[in-house]
């Protein structure tokens, strides 16, 4: 369960139980999925963005992606992403200017993983879990659990034009969750960051 009393955005994160056993298999289950085939649908206030998913590459409005060995690499709304993993569970590398350096840790007895050091030079800490995405990712806080089969909630993000939180919605279809741990946490972070949806 994710940690009780931890505030982001003014609101109280709580233990949401264990929703998540109705989403997924406890082998399987490291996020929640929508189902199967679909875009991946990141909505935040009037701002959405839809990302198709085809074996190593992603793409959309102002996003190509595209795997190269054990990286994404490619453009992120004018940015150049270049972000890889290892298999000691790091992420390294830049988006522009920022460096990125994270530590992915798969969380134990509960599924889900968990995002900590820094994304575009903004410190990050962040829970994704089947039933619930709460903390920070690059410049933005996330309150989000899960309804009707993808994440909804609020999020903060400390570099854009207001610090009031707004709405957010997140869908992703079943291929994330066969993504191998590294490229599907680079994937999300990059998804979470205020780059993807300022």
């Amino acid at each position: 369960m994710l940690e009780t009393g931890a505030r982001r955005g003014g609101f109280i994160i709580g233990a949401l139980g264990a929703m998540w056993l109705s989403l997924a298999p406890v082998a399987e289950a490291q996020v929640a999925v929508s189902g199967r085939g679909g875009p991946i649908r990141f909505e935040a206030g009037e701002q959405a963005v839809e990302l198709s998913l085809d074996g190593g590459t992603v793409r959309g409005p102002g996003v190509e992606l595209r795997q190269r060995g054990a990286a994404w690499v490619g453009q992120v709304r004018g940015r150049t992403v270049d972000v890889g993993w290892e298999r000691g569970g790091s992420l390294l590398g830049r988006v522009g200017d920022g460096a990125v350096s994270l530590q992915v840790l798969e969380r134990t007895p509960e599924p889900g993983l968990k995002l900590q050091g820094n994304f575009d030079g903004q410190p990050s800490d962040l829970i994704v879990a089947p039933f619930a995405i709460a903390g920070a990712m690059g410049g933005c806080d996330y309150t989000l659990s899960v309804t009707a089969g993808r994440y909804s909630g609020w999020r903060t993000c400390q570099r854009g034009t207001t610090l009031q939180p707004g709405p957010v919605a997140l869908s992703l279809p079943e291929e994330v969750l066969a993504l191998d741990t590294g490229e599907k946490a680079a994937l999300l972070a990059l998804l979470l960051s205020e780059e993807m949806v300022p």
